[in-house]
């Protein structure tokens, strides 16, 4: 586990746009996340800095949970490089130490506000794809602001994706699914792929959507799970 020099106290990075909802898992004491897991800080270090020499493809999932597509992932697309963005430390920690447990080199989770990571610590353009399922929807009206898909998103995503690189999607909330597709139908930045949606649920796990914690205990709830690919145009 690294941490930057000087790291302790309030962060503010963590409280951009409100605060955000931190899971309440503790942290096990068997938990032993090693180098899998950097602790962002107040000034955490570049995606550059992250990511080992020979990987030509770079994919980000943001709130990763428990690590259940990170984990997937890396065992499934060898060749890439995942890195998990994760607010809450615990899951964080968690998630690390069983992809140290997994032997693969090929992913690492970071604690940091997703949203200004992809801002200020990722080059233009040095990104995939990007990962976000089953994000908070922030049901209570004066805290939609919080959410993640705000209007802003599309350029900040654009921004850190190459040209033909996707956003993967997916959300058991009707009302945030809504949201998510005006946000990312309206932009000229971004258009929805659904060929792509069909080829990689088709490719099944670890290539997009799947798994997720929260994918199992919806599907066994009976709940309808929303899934969109959207891909960024050329500028």
């Amino acid at each position: 586990m690294t941490a930057p020099d000087g790291d302790s106290g309030w962060n503010p990075r963590m409280h951009q746009g409100g605060k955000l909802a931190f899971r309440s898992r503790v942290q096990d004491g068997t938990d032993d996340p090693g180098a899998f897991l950097v602790l962002g800080g107040k000034d955490p270090p570049a995606l550059h800095e992250l990511v080992p020499a020979g990987f030509d493809r770079v994919e980000i999932e943001i709130g990763p949970g428990k690590g259940a597509f990170v984990l997937a992932a890396t065992a499934a697309k060898p060749d890439t490089f995942l890195l998990g963005i994760e607010a809450a430390t615990g899951y964080a920690s968690l998630a690390a130490t069983r992809l140290r447990q997994s032997g693969r080199g090929n992913g690492l989770f970071l604690v940091d506000n997703g949203k200004l990571y992809l801002q200020d610590r990722v080059d233009e353009h040095a990104l995939d794809a990007v990962h976000v399922y089953f994000p908070d929807p922030w049901p209570k009206r004066r805290h939609k602001g919080r959410r993640f898909f705000t209007d802003d998103v599309p350029a900040v995503l654009w921004r850190a994706l190459r040209a033909g690189g996707h956003l993967y999607v997916a959300t058991d909330n009707a009302a945030y699914a809504g949201q998510v597709a005006r946000v990312m139908g309206h932009s000229d930045l971004f258009v929805r792929d659904e060929a792509e949606e069909a080829r990689v649920l088709a490719l099944g796990a670890g290539h997009a959507f799947s798994p997720t914690n929260f994918e199992r205990k919806y599907q066994e709830e009976g709940r309808v799970i929303r899934r969109y690919a959207f891909r960024s145009l050329p500028a």
